[in-house]
């Protein structure tokens, strides 16, 4: 039962993914900021096609199908909580082009069972990603 125990833990404390090791982008935001990249024109179309049939705020912690509670990205402030965890599970920059997120199964309802393959972010997605959020990172809110 200790060992059934302690997977389970382990499992919860990555979520849904496959790899404990998060790995930052470094990613910047260009000087000055271009504003090209903003919530409206870039993020919150990324988050609804690729983030928030698991990660929404609506969705209890039984419809979240293993994404944790707060990791919620269908609202700016939601995301602004945790740019740099969204970063390191589905950006890319020029340290890294993490790839963990969004994962294999997806539900085809938001808060459903993984039923289908998840659609994926081309590479220059998960660039603009990072650049995105490294650029919200440093604007006034």
């Amino acid at each position: 039962m200790r060992l059934l125990s302690l997977g389970f833990i382990s499992w919860m404390a990555v979520g849904c993914t496959n790899s404990a090791t998060p790995t930052p982008t470094e990613a910047v935001c260009p000087s000055p900021d271009p504003e090209t990249l903003t919530y409206d024109s870039f993020g919150q179309k990324f988050m609804a096609d690729y983030c928030t049939a698991c990660h929404d705020s609506s969705l209890s912690h039984s419809q979240r199908n293993g994404a944790p509670l707060y990791h919620d990205y269908d609202s700016l402030m939601g995301i602004l909580e945790i740019p740099d965890h969204i970063d390191e599970y589905a950006g890319a920059g020029p340290a890294a082009t993490n790839t963990e997120m969004p994962p294999s199964r997806c539900p085809s309802v938001m808060g459903g069972p993984l039923n289908i393959d998840c659609p994926k972010p081309t590479d220059e997605e998960r660039t603009n990603l990072s650049v995105w959020l490294a650029c919200e990172k440093a604007r006034p809110h």
